[in-house]
């Protein structure tokens, strides 16, 4: 397959991933990362579905530290 574009190869396949980190709920977990500003949410992992429908859980909240 090729990919024709003039985007850098840098900004189509970056090399600097950010560490994801995993914390702890009731009925689960959340995969997120560290920001200045405190834990950013990526994914909720739960077998609570009342979970899911919490704003706290969900991608992009950021949870103070």
């Amino acid at each position: 397959m090729m990919l024709w574009t003039v985007e850098p190869f840098d900004r189509i396949f970056p090399t600097d991933i950010p560490e994801t980190v995993t914390m702890d709920i009731k009925g689960g977990f959340l995969e997120g990362r560290m920001t200045p500003s405190g834990f950013s949410v990526s994914r909720l992992v739960s077998t609570d579905l009342k979970n899911y429908l919490k704003s706290e859980y969900s991608p992009g909240y950021i949870r103070k530290r």
